[in-house]
């Protein structure tokens, strides 16, 4: 008897800190209840919703249901199940919800992009809003700007039977057609809360690309990884997009095409402007420490009145988020041909 009671209170002990120590989290997507979060993680069995509700006392709403913007715990697997289910990818970084209620239907184009895979981030986000700029009594942001251009860049790829993987995620805001975006601090790094530290932002982001990479590359013929960010410079500079690449041959020729094909659309839908935007490999963290084959975009100068028309424009943001889908569709067809 003495020596069952003991084990018993260890099982009891053990039970009670690994939701503490080892337990996934992740933030539920506009529109979610319990059973599609769960569903999201291969939890399908009626057994996991009990669960949850008692990992997550307290978390949940007065009706029991989820709260955006929240972290909850999500139970263990139970023997036999696996995530991601085999065949299938994480759905962290490609569930449709993302783009919001409008656009999450995915209406395949073609599958000419199927055996590609994409990892695509956002830059800043979380306690960090990037750079800022004033216009009238509006405070700009660069992480929503530059998410939005991301979502909208990834539906592209998807629509193009690419596997694609969002980073950086917002559970509330969807893809946006408003010229002035709200700003808010809800960003995760797939589902995992941001750290303040840049340092340490920097370095969640690219292990998760790193991981993900670590498991994908025997999987794909093709993958690639984007992160997107708008410059802030003196107000009097105007800079048209430009392209920073990681050391390897593979990144310079990623960021050699997409500079071309922005060029090309440059001087067909603007005949004699011309088109200043260059290609430059640059010693920065994400881009030496990422190890797919890397780049780095800076869409505008968010201080710049004529840079802000590319931006604030949600017809410019997906005219360049079409650009760079197509760039990338160029890409593909040199490395794999």
């Amino acid at each position: 008897m003495k020596i069952y009671f003991f084990r018993s209170l260890i099982g009891i002990f053990l039970l009670g800190i690994l939701p503490l120590t080892a337990q996934d989290m992740a933030y539920p997507v506009e529109g979610d209840g319990v059973l599609s979060f769960l569903r999201r993680w291969n939890r399908i069995d009626d057994s996991y919703v009990q669960e949850f509700i008692q990992l997550n006392a307290g978390r949940l709403n007065a009706q029991g249901g989820l709260e955006l913007g929240t972290v909850y715990l999500i139970p263990p697997l139970h023997p036999g199940d696996e995530y991601p289910p085999s065949g299938e990818t994480v759905p962290g970084g490609t569930d449709p919800a993302i783009f919001g209620k409008k656009l999450s239907d995915i209406t395949p184009q073609s599958d000419r992009l199927k055996n590609a895979c994409f990892y695509i981030i956002s830059g800043h986000g979380g306690p960090d809003p990037g750079a800022v700029a004033h216009v009238s009594k509006r405070e700009l942001h660069e992480d929503e700007y530059a998410y939005d251009i991301a979502l909208r860049l990834a539906r592209n790829l998807m629509m193009d039977g690419a596997t694609v993987y969002v980073i950086i995620q917002d559970p509330n805001d969807g893809v946006r057609d408003e010229m002035y975006l709200n700003n808010s601090s809800n960003e995760t790094c797939m589902g995992e809360p941001i750290p303040r530290n840049q340092l340490d932002r920097l370095k969640q982001r690219v292990d998760k690309v790193n991981e993900l990479y670590d498991r994908d590359k025997g999987t794909f013929d093709h993958i690639r990884a984007i992160d997107i960010h708008v410059d802030s410079r003196n107000k009097g500079k105007r800079i048209d997009v430009f392209f920073y690449h990681s050391t390897d041959k593979h990144s310079k020729l990623l960021a050699t095409t997409m500079r071309d094909l922005f060029r090309v659309k440059y001087d067909t839908h603007q005949p004699g402007r011309g088109f200043g935007g260059f290609v430059e490999q640059r010693n920065l963290y994400v881009l030496l420490h990422l190890e797919p084959p890397s780049i780095l975009v800076e869409v505008g100068n968010i201080q710049n009145e004529f840079d802000r028309r590319r931006i604030l424009s949600s017809n410019n943001r997906q005219a360049m988020a079409n650009w760079m889908a197509q760039a990338f569709f160029e890409d593909y067809k040199k490395s794999v041909r």
